[in-house]
């Protein structure tokens, strides 16, 4: 399964990046079943998909 970054949408490596696995509540059933939706985000600051700002840019 391939992986994207949610907020810079660039690919994650699992064997070689570090990232966190998010979760997040798509719905429910009416018989309580629920579905989720699963999402990954590198741990270091990583800049938000079309921006221009760099996140280890200090003067900024």
């Amino acid at each position: 399964m391939d992986l994207l970054c949610e907020r810079c949408y660039a690919p994650v490596d699992p064997d070689s990046d570090r990232f966190y696995r998010l979760a997040h509540l798509y719905g429910a059933d009416h018989d309580g079943t629920v579905h989720w939706r699963n999402a990954v985000v590198h741990t270091v600051p990583c800049a938000a998909a079309g921006s221009a700002h760099d996140p280890h840019d200090r003067a900024a």
